[in-house]
């Protein structure tokens, strides 16, 4: 059970899942509003939370409660950000992370078990639609190892072109990961030719229901996707 409910930990980490240049400047980018709610999910705090999220071609960042995760696609090094103490952790994104149970598996146990991952991947397009949030959705029913639910998706965004080729530019900087070559969030997301405005996923008798507010396509100021002066680097445990 407790390996379950660490890759559960995991997973949802992912799916929510989802990382330096001069101070100053400016990227293009999107910048997203979604309010999550989580009921009976284990290792998952229940209660709801707002969840902001900006995205460039190299760069993303999320912020939710008082965590921020900034990723840097172009090194492959994502930085977990405590504001409250004001430390950092760095970690590799081309190495396996946040299964502690699988150190020391060989990259052949990694790749069975990846491949495993992959093939329960289900995803089904189906002709129900709905308003939700603004946006015209097209429903797709999902099944992800132990979870199952469903993705509500648009095209109805304003750049959404834009938006697609950097999730579909991003899922490419994953394939330097065993773990993430196998299954891709934001891959599988590409598959459903949308965006999720509306999620809702069962996971281990609980449930979690992320909704998009909005969508704004901006420029995004350099210094959101870099760790602020004096914050302490700390070791993984």
């Amino acid at each position: 059970y407790d390996m379950k409910k660490s890759k559960i930990a995991w997973i949802v980490g992912m799916v929510f899942a989802l990382v330096l240049s001069l101070s100053g400047s400016v990227y293009a980018g999107f910048y997203f509003e979604s309010e999550q709610s989580t009921v009976g999910v284990p290792g998952q705090s229940p209660g709801k939370k707002l969840i902001k999220t900006y995205l460039t071609d190299n760069f993303s960042r999320t912020e939710q409660d008082d965590s921020i995760t900034i990723m840097d696609y172009k090194t492959m090094t994502s930085y977990e950000l405590n504001p409250d103490n004001k430390t950092y952790t760095r970690n590799d994104m081309t190495k396996l992370q946040g299964m502690g149970e699988m150190k020391g598996a060989s990259e052949a146990q990694m790749q069975r078990i990846a491949k495993q991952m992959a093939d329960s991947i289900s995803i089904v397009r189906t002709d129900e639609t709905k308003t939700i949030a603004g946006y015209d959705c097209r429903k797709y029913d999902v099944q992800f190892m132990m979870a199952t639910g469903v993705y509500w998706v648009t095209k109805d965004i304003k750049g959404y072109d834009e938006l697609r080729k950097l999730t579909l530019d991003m899922a490419k900087a994953f394939d330097k990961n065993p773990m993430m070559k196998q299954m891709n969030m934001m891959a599988i997301m590409a598959q459903m030719d949308g965006f999720p405005v509306k999620t809702i996923m069962n996971v281990m008798g609980g449930r979690i229901i992320t909704t998009v507010k909005n969508v704004e396509e901006k420029s995004l100021d350099s210094a959101l996707f870099e760790v602020p002066k004096g914050y302490a680097l700390v070791q993984n445990q």
